[in-house]
């Protein structure tokens, strides 16, 4: 019966996966995307900066950066490199209206934070958008991740941060993001505990910085930073 069922849910209702463009299969796809897709996802090699969470690093000791300028939280981490499967994904939950993809992502991150050794959070916060940019495109995607992952943990999504002016860092020179104003970000109201900040990709990380202090400014006592992805970054020193 179930072999029927398929043959008739793959005539009439016929599907294919957004990234790959095979045929979906009755049963194993997730938000549209098949499971092989899934699979492919790439993730990290070698070891990883236990602060940054940067993949450019000679051992599992804190890179460089991190030791002469430590940034404004506990840990960080990532699913994996920005490029191959990864990127359309990514790009798929960002840019082409798919926000049911914040769900299996999210179940994704809730996979890794069990495996860091991090402890529990109090609450979920998501690096916020500006409302114009919401407006264009419909749905705030770090907002839907941030809910998606706090439902998976079992602890309370808060949106205690504000980001003004226009806020698009996506095309600008590293340089530019690292000037990123603290002003960019601030606390509308005070928090507490443990803090879990997830954002989709991490380019310099100018932007979960500027969120952190300004958690950390409104009582966070400890800070850590999830996300989909990290943008590779050629020449960094380790």
């Amino acid at each position: 019966m179930a072999s029927f069922a398929e043959a008739l849910a793959l005539t009439f209702l016929p599907s294919t996966c957004a990234l790959c463009r095979v045929a979906l299969p009755w049963t194993g796809s997730r938000a549209g995307i098949c499971a092989n897709c899934w699979d492919r996802l790439p993730s990290h090699r070698g070891p990883l900066c236990p602060v940054c969470g940067s993949p450019d690093v000679a051992s599992g000791e804190a890179c460089l950066a991190c030791r002469i300028d430590p940034p404004p939280w506990r840990a960080a981490a990532t699913l994996g490199p920005y490029e191959g499967t990864m990127r359309d994904l990514v790009l798929l939950f960002k840019n082409r209206g798919r926000d049911e993809l914040g769900t299996p992502l999210a179940a994704l991150l809730a996979q890794s934070f069990r495996g860091s050794g991090w402890k529990q959070p109090d609450a979920v916060v998501s690096v916020p958008m500006t409302w114009r940019r919401r407006l264009r495109r419909g749905y705030d995607q770090a907002g839907v991740l941030g809910r998606a992952l706090a439902r998976e943990l079992k602890v309370p999504f808060a949106r205690p941060l504000r980001r003004r002016g226009r806020g698009a860092q996506v095309g600008r020179r590293r340089a530019d993001r690292l000037r990123l104003g603290a002003a960019t970000f601030g606390a509308r109201r005070p928090v507490a505990g443990r803090v879990l900040l997830v954002d989709d990709v991490i380019t310099t990380g100018a932007t979960v910085a500027c969120c952190a202090r300004a958690l950390a400014h409104a009582g966070a006592d400890e800070i850590y930073v999830l996300a989909i992805a990290r943008t590779p970054q050629p020449g960094r020193i380790a």
